[in-house]
């Protein structure tokens, strides 16, 4: 039985990775922001933020983050929890539910960011 070397324990705890919990981004301003869009389907307002439910993997009690919300009025959300399969529900309304949330999170970080002073 060989000892193993101060070196070849650090190597063997530095492969060794300590599992993390998905962290989860608020944001109520962004919020507010997909809220005060028209709807993807019907372009009514007011509308609701909703959570994209398979942009991320699940999380006991948690929703996504943040930043996958897209705006639907209220009966299209409604619609789209009753449907039950929301992936088919976004294909069948032939709408890429992750590229608007992705477009819409883009618009709310440049509205937050910090101005360069000339």
């Amino acid at each position: 039985m060989t000892v193993a070397t101060k070196v070849e324990v650090q190597n063997a705890e530095a492969m060794v990775m300590s599992l993390r919990k998905p962290t989860r981004r608020r944001n109520k301003a962004h919020l507010a922001f997909v809220a005060s869009q028209p709807c993807l389907v019907c372009q009514r307002s007011p509308c609701d933020a909703h959570h994209v439910r398979f942009a991320e993997s699940r999380a006991l009690g948690r929703k996504v983050s943040d930043e996958f919300t897209v705006p639907l009025c209220r009966d299209h959300h409604q619609q789209m929890h009753r449907h039950g399969n929301e992936m088919a529900w976004w294909a069948d309304m032939q709408i890429d539910a992750l590229r608007e949330a992705k477009e819409l999170w883009a618009a709310t970080l440049l509205q937050t960011a910090p101005r360069e002073r000339c």
